[in-house]
């Protein structure tokens, strides 16, 4: 028997440390919108679009996150050498990266973007089911004896 993992158990590893646990609502929304924006729009347009919407530079915002996230496996996986891993420089060597390894970035960013979706969803629901928890319970209303009127 061999140890071999299979890609989709790869990714759905990455996808979870990557994603560390947590999901705020705006990452979630950003990354179940990223298997379509980079299968419509190529990885290069959508991390060009991700980075004109993100609020600040610190990698706190959920468009930077988004981003950063996908860049990072993409051009790892291609074998695309990047001279910084400030996203905006990891696009500028995307962009003059070959085809071959070009198309292998975005196959892969596309995989990845699946996982990073499933998994930002069920990190959310599961965020605001233990927030429903942790409320207590509204107060029971008294009943009625059966002796009153």
């Amino acid at each position: 028997m061999t140890d071999a993992i299979r890609l989709d158990q790869l990714l759905a590893r990455k996808a979870a440390q990557l994603l560390d646990g947590k999901v705020d609502p705006e990452l979630r929304t950003r990354m179940r919108s990223l298997p379509v924006m980079i299968q419509t729009n190529g990885l290069a347009a959508t991390v060009a679009f991700l980075l004109s919407r993100r609020k600040a530079k610190d990698g706190k915002d959920a468009y930077h996150r988004a981003a950063r996230l996908i860049l990072d496996d993409a051009v790892e996986a291609a074998g695309i050498t990047v001279k910084s891993r400030d996203p905006e420089r990891m696009l500028a060597d995307l962009a003059e990266a070959t085809p071959a390894k070009y198309m292998l970035a975005e196959t892969r960013a596309q995989l990845l973007a699946i996982w990073l979706a499933r998994l930002a969803q069920a990190l959310a629901e599961r965020q605001k089911q233990q927030k429903q928890q942790m409320q207590p319970a509204p107060p029971a209303e008294p009943r009625p004896s059966p002796g009153a009127a």
